[in-house]
Parts: C-alpha cells; sequence; structure tokens
C-alpha cells in the first residue's frame, strides 16, 4: 500500500512534489559519466516515509545511455529505527540491510528509483542516519547519500476547498484555515501557494517569498498551534486577475500547509532566489479562545492542502469560431482532417482538460464527430472519446483511443488569436459523397454561437468521382497552434526554480497537467 504522502506525490497537485526532488543533493562519482542526486527525509514512528532519488548524464546534454542499470542502498545505519523497500518498478533483492534492484531501460531513459522507509514502532524521534546509495551502468558507478531522520508525527488539516471571486483587472480574496489535528503542539507551518498565471499571487506580505510572475508564494509561520484548534490567516490572501481572464472561468488555487521541518527538508536552498515582500506580516489567528524540540513531520499529507476556486466575474467573454476540414480518398485510403477553433477574445481562454479540478465529460469545451462512413484510426490525445453513460475519470480516461463515433476535447491555454488544431486520422470505409461529422465548441459564456459549428467533410461533392482517391486533406501540425502564447517568457532570476519544477513534475510522475498540454496520438491497426 502507498502511503499518503506517496499519493500525495503522485496526486499532480503541482509545487509540492516537485520540489522535494528539486531540494535534492547530488553526488559524482569521478570515474562516471552520471551524477546521483538524493533528498533527506523524515519520517515518524510507526509510519511510512516516501523517498526517491535519479541519476542523468554529468554535463546536462549528453544523450542518456543507461541500459542496464543497477541500483543498491545500503540502509545498515538506519535498520536499528527503520525498514527500507523498494516502491515499483524495478526487480530487486531485499536483505534486512541492503537492496539491490535491476532495470533495463529505454534508449533516452534516465533511471528513477523509488522506495519507501517504515519507522519502526520503537524509533525514537531524533534518530537518524543516511542511506548509502549508489548507481551503477556501463561499468561505471555514481554514489550518494539520503538521510533519513525519525520525527515526532503531527497533524495539520485545512478545508478541502473555498471559493472567492473577483473581476478581469481586479483581486479576489482567498481565505486560509488551519486545524491542528492531532495531540501535540505544532512548533510553526508554512503554507505553499500555487496560483496561475491569470490568477496568480498578488500579497507582498513580509514573511511571504514569493516570484516576481506570482505563480508561487511560500508564508511562514512562527505561531504555536494547539491541538484541536483552528487558525485562520489575519488578512485572506490576494489574487491578482489578469485584464484578459475570461468571465466565467474557474481559475485553482492550492494552498498547501507543511510543517517547518517538512518544508525545510523539501526546499533546502530553492528559495534563495525567492524574494520576501516588503509590507506587513501575515498572521495566524486562533479562531476560538484558547525546551529544546524534536523534528515534526506531518502523518497525513492528503489532507492539509485546499483547493481554492477563483471565479472571474465581469463581462469579458472568449468567442470560439470553429473551423471545418475536407479530404478525399476511396475505400481503405487513410485521409487527414484538422478542424480547429480559433479564440476571437477579447478575454484569454483558459486550460479546460484533465488537469482542471473536478471537470465533467461534458464540460470538456471541444466536440468532434466523425463523417459516417469512416473510422477514426488516429485521435489526438487532447481527445476522449464521447461516453457520457459511463463513469468518468479524467486521469484513467482512455485519452486519444481510436475508434469512436464522437469525441470531446480538452483546450489549451489560448489568447486572443490563437489557433488550435485537431488532427485525425480516417479510414475510409465507405465512399459515399459529401460524408459528413461536425467539429463543435461548447463554452459556456461564448458570446456568439453562430460560429461554434463547422463540417468535417470526406469526399466532398465535385472533389472528384467517389471512389478514385483525391486530394489529400491539408494534416495539422500535430502541435498547439499558434504556440503557447498565453504563458509568460521565463527570464529572470525565477528561470531556474521554474524549470526545476516542470522537468521534476515530469520525473516524479506528476504529470496529469503537463502533459496535457502536449498533443499525442495513439495508434490502431
Amino acid at each position: 500500500m502507498l502511503s499518503n504522502s506517496t499519493r500525495r506525490w503522485l496526486a499532480g497537485l503541482g509545487v509540492a512534489g516537485a520540489f522535494v526532488a528539486a531540494s535534492a543533493t547530488p553526488a559524482l562519482a569521478a570515474d562516471a559519466p552520471f551524477e546521483v542526486v538524493t533528498h533527506d527525509l523524515l519520517v515518524a514512528p510507526g509510519h511510512l516515509g516516501y523517498g526517491s532519488f535519479f541519476a542523468h548524464t554529468s554535463d546536462g546534454e549528453s544523450e542518456p545511455e543507461f541500459g542496464r542499470t543497477t541500483v543498491d542502498i545500503d540502509f545498515s545505519a538506519v535498520a536499528g529505527f527503520a525498514t527500507v523497500e523498494p516502491a515499483w518498478d524495478w526487480t530487486c533483492d531485499v536483505s534486512p540491510t541492503k537492496l539491490h534492484c535491476e532495470a533495463d531501460l529505454a534508449d533516452g531513459d534516465e533511471p528513477w528509483f523509488d522506495y519507501l522507509v517504515n519507522g519502526k514502532d520503537t524509533a525514537e524521534p531524533g534518530q537518524q542516519g543516511a542511506l548509502k546509495i549508489s548507481v551503477t551502468s556501463g561499468g561505471k558507478t555514481a554514489t550518494g547519500t539520503a538521510g533519513v531522520t525519525i520525527a515526532e508525527g503531527v497533524d495539520l488539516v485545512s478545508d478541502p476547498t473555498v471559493e472567492a471571486s473577483g473581476a478581469p483587472g481586479g483581486r479576489a480574496a482567498v481565505p486560509g484555515v488551519v486545524r491542528n489535528g492531532g495531540d501535540t503542539t505544532v512548533d510553526g507551518t508554512v503554507l505553499v501557494v500555487q496560483a496561475d498565471w491569470l490568477a496568480s499571487y498578488g500579497g507582498n506580505f513580509s514573511n511571504c517569498r514569493a516570484q516576481e510572475d506570482g505563480f508561487y508564494a511560500f508564508c511562514a509561520f512562527d505561531t504555536k498551534l494547539e491541538p484541536g484548534r483552528s487558525y485562520k490567516l489575519s488578512e485572506d490572501l490576494p489574487i491578482k486577475l489578469r485584464p484578459e481572464a475570461r468571465t466565467g472561468a474557474r481559475f485553482p488555487v492550492y494552498l498547501d500547509w507543511w510543517t517547518t521541518d517538512d518544508f525545510d527538508e523539501a526546499f533546502e536552498d530553492w528559495l534563495d532566489e525567492v524574494k520576501p515582500g516588503t509590507g506587513p506580516e501575515l498572521r495566524l489567528v486562533e479562531k476560538s479562545v484558547q525546551a529544546a524540540r524534536v523534528p515534526q513531520t506531518d502523518l497525513d499529507q492528503m489532507n492539509n492542502f485546499t483547493v481554492a476556486t477563483v471565479k472571474v466575474t465581469g463581462d469579458n467573454p472568449a468567442d470560439l469560431a470553429a473551423d471545418g476540414a475536407t479530404a478525399t480518398g476511396k475505400k481503405g485510403d487513410v485521409v487527414t482532417v484538422a478542424p480547429s477553433f480559433t479564440n476571437l477574445g477579447p478575454a484569454t481562454l483558459e486550460y479546460l482538460g484533465q488537469g482542471t479540478p473536478g471537470i465533467r465529460l461534458e464540460d470538456l469545451p471541444v466536440r468532434v464527430t466523425v463523417p459516417a462512413g469512416t473510422t477514426a484510426v488516429e485521435a489526438p490525445y487532447d481527445c476522449v472519446p464521447f461516453l457520457p453513460t459511463k463513469e468518468w475519470d479524467p486521469w484513467t480516461a482512455n485519452w486519444g483511443e481510436p475508434g469512436a463515433k464522437e469525441y470531446a476535447c480538452q483546450v489549451t491555454e489560448s489568447p486572443k488569436g490563437m489557433k488550435n488544431p485537431y488532427e485525425f486520422r480516417l479510414r475510409v470505409d465507405t465512399v459515399t459523397a459529401n460524408a459528413a461529422g461536425s467539429f463543435t465548441t461548447k463554452l459556456s459564456g461564448d458570446p456568439n454561437r453562430k460560429n461554434d459549428t463547422a463540417a468535417i467533410v470526406v469526399n466532398p461533392a465535385g472533389a472528384g468521382t467517389p471512389g478514385t482517391p483525391g486530394t489529400p486533406g491539408a494534416p495539422g501540425d500535430g502541435g498547439q497552434g499558434g504556440g503557447d502564447g498565453g504563458t509568460l517568457p521565463i527570464t529572470g532570476s525565477s528561470t531556474g526554480l521554474i524549470a526545476g519544477v516542470g522537468a521534476l513534475l515530469l520525473a516524479a510522475g506528476a504529470v496529469g497537467y503537463v502533459v496535457t498540454r502536449r498533443r499525442k496520438t495513439r495508434f490502431v491497426a
């Protein structure tokens, strides 16, 4: 069974998991062309902690050539108070104090190893030791260490959801509440805020560090949280809405509460470039009347984050204009069609898809009907068979599955003027003149419904005698139309921070939001 902290990593809720790895320490063996990157972790007695490490080429540019790779972990230094076991994917031999694991990596892949550390019931807070880690490939070995510390278990709890609203160009006020759900006083906490470009953190509190673009903020509180008591922010968090934010859009803003020790382990050395505000201090205020310490770690890290939904009010819609496609072909031919939509503005269309909290199948704003007499043998990864009578889970849905008659599709963030094509490969099963399907946008608040639907036509009349080859339809670019014009350029001091988050989200498995912005196809014979 996976621990709560493991599931939290894989939940794809943004910055948390990425920074745990991003704060890691690289180690390099003199004879190896690669290095091992590790991180330390805290574990409570009787609880599981999730650890990981990876190896990558030392110069960061060479094509990885790992192939057959072995991992060895010597955990004799922690065996008195913890056990270590592999999590998944590798073939391992386990002894009381060592792990030996092997895997064959595909060309271009780099090794990523996940493991679980179980604090023994008899462990005492403050006990610590280090795992000795080695990775061997091609006869070369690189080594590293990962510290394990037994910490006092506490439990921070926050409201699962809250709501706020604001007009384009204005601000929304997001409340924040945290409760000590355990039996032990919590010595301080850190609030990690993950926002969006269109709905970003806009505060200037002296105890909050934030990126210039407002994607992330980190607020530290030295308040002692007493058992069973709840605390709220002295002021609601200001969320700045850009003028181009679409009326009706709902942006998720994540509030994640950490113990100071968990935070220090995860974010060490990564906040030097993130500057604090110059305004007054943001405080924690108790909601009702109410020696040297050991490290503390949160026992249940799945109940201490809040998803705040910021709804955009006002009158700033996005007009999506559909554009159809045509193709010709004889029976058995496979033709390409790339229907599309263009955002005519004035607002920017936000990302709506797999990574949008609470999204339903019918909320996906593009609908594609396959022309009669054809079969979709390739479909873009952005699209999923539209089967409204079946149970829907965006994370397990069959994105890009060929063969459906109708598809619902997610959309990438699209500023005014951006074109978004969806490329399908259709096999002509029956030659029929003007075999028609449709491409429709279904965006709430679209001010012009007359341009929402366009035809997809195979063998249009006048394009040639049915049954004989015609001119194939022009293929789409398989990309994101006009590019990701809705994101800001990555410049200045925050470049390394953003790059680390993006790369490690992918590596850690929290890929949902990132991957859904990349068009892919699946194939059928």
